[in-house]
């Protein structure tokens, strides 16, 4: 298949499956179903042509971290340690134990680490639909358990941006010095654009109001230049997405904005290219299948963890746990990085693979009977979330 026939087929596959996926009542499953067909494609694809789409995919990648960019605000207050404690709490360990068979398995610990990270984790934008038409018994545990949400998403995205270098073969401390450099940039930013040149953010308020296509084009050109300065375009547009959201408030409008460019047409193409990543050949082996069944026992884990230490805390059932089970989006962002550090094939296969299944398990079944996540349409971020929260609306 030519890079010609690639574009064609993929251009059916914007045409077709989103309309299949409501029709059959199954608008949640659309970005899986993107994965699946990448991976047929990549079949009879050759490899020079595998990473052209893997490049193109690299633009559905910059939007999607820019718009968990805009998500990730955690609320300025006490309980957002609280939150944050909780989230570590979660994530340990599983991220122990996954990591810990991956590392008995043979794999480096690193990026075992990385893969680990990602499944241990949820995003918010994929969760959001379930949080908000789950029926929380009370309002505070409704906002107690989307700040814990919130509060694991950013954590994975910081340590997954410390991965790559580590996964590279950079020391453990060059990694964080970078990422600190990171940090002190973006804060240095903020503090110039609202402290020193307040107009600055005006203009970003403004430029909300610009056509989608141009601000697409806006947000391309400033990652674009961030390439050439030595930060990756990825990260550029996540903290890019961080300022924003700090300097204007108009999070929700950019997001609404960016929905219909990013969510039918970059980051299908992103997903597509991912699904290139799963091989034939690795279908017919054992890791394939230990993938579905790590993500069906994490699934299971969750569930008991969750009840025995956190639904008394939110107030909730133990099935709830499946709100926050959604996790393509962090497992997306973990698959590029271990991808483009060199990571074993088979740990990005395997991870891609166990991150569908995790996802999927609450795709038809949801808490205390309600509808699944497969029955709502599909979106990549949720800054709106936040923005209830914050302002108490619909709580």
């Amino acid at each position: 298949m030519t890079l010609l026939e690639g574009t064609v087929f993929l251009l059916l596959l914007l045409l077709s499956l989103p309309g299949l996926c409501r029709r059959y009542r199954r608008p949640g499953l659309l970005y899986p179903a993107y994965i699946v067909a990448g991976a047929i494609a990549g079949a009879f694809m050759r490899e020079a042509v595998i990473d052209s789409w893997r490049e193109f995919g690299e633009l559905g990648f910059i939007l999607l971290l820019f718009s968990v960019g805009l998500e990730v605000e955690l609320p300025e207050r006490r309980d957002s340690w609280i939150a944050l404690r909780r989230a570590l709490a979660w994530m340990a360990p599983q991220a122990a134990l996954i990591t810990g068979a991956l590392v008995y398995a043979g794999l480096p610990v690193a990026p075992s680490l990385g893969a680990a990270t990602a499944l241990s984790s949820t995003s918010v934008g994929m969760a959001y639909v379930l949080w908000k038409h789950h029926h929380f018994p009370t309002d505070k545990a409704r906002k107690t358990f989307l700040e814990w949400m919130v509060a694991t998403e950013v954590v994975t995205i910081v340590l997954l941006a410390t991965m790559g270098p580590v996964i590279e073969g950079a020391a453990w401390w060059l990694a964080l010095l970078k990422f600190g450099g990171l940090l002190c940039a973006a804060a240095m930013a903020a503090y110039i654009a609202m402290r020193v040149v307040p107009r600055f953010a005006e203009a970003l308020k403004r430029g909300v109001k610009v056509d989608t296509p141009l601000l697409v084009l806006a947000l391309f050109a400033i990652c674009a230049v961030g390439n050439r300065l030595g930060l990756s375009a990825p990260k550029t547009a996540f903290v890019l997405g961080l300022f924003i959201s700090r300097s204007t408030g108009e999070e929700v409008e950019l997001n609404h904005r960016l929905e219909p460019l990013r969510d039918r047409m970059f980051v299908p193409v992103f997903f597509f290219g991912l699904g290139t990543l799963l091989r034939v050949e690795y279908l017919k082996t054992w890791p394939f299948y230990a993938a579905i069944v790590a993500g069906l026992a994490l699934y299971g884990l969750r569930r008991a963890i969750f009840g025995q230490f956190f639904a008394k805390r939110f107030a909730v059932e133990a099935n709830a746990h499946g709100i926050a089970a959604p996790m393509l989006t962090m497992g997306a962002v973990a698959v590029d990085i271990l991808h483009r550090s060199g990571a074993s094939p088979r740990l990005v296969a395997w991870t891609l693979t166990a991150s569908i299944v995790l996802s999927l398990c609450p795709a038809f079944r949801s808490a205390s009977g309600e509808p699944g996540l497969s029955t709502y349409e599909p979106t990549m971020a949720a800054p709106e979330a936040m923005s209830e929260l914050n302002e108490g609306e619909g709580l």
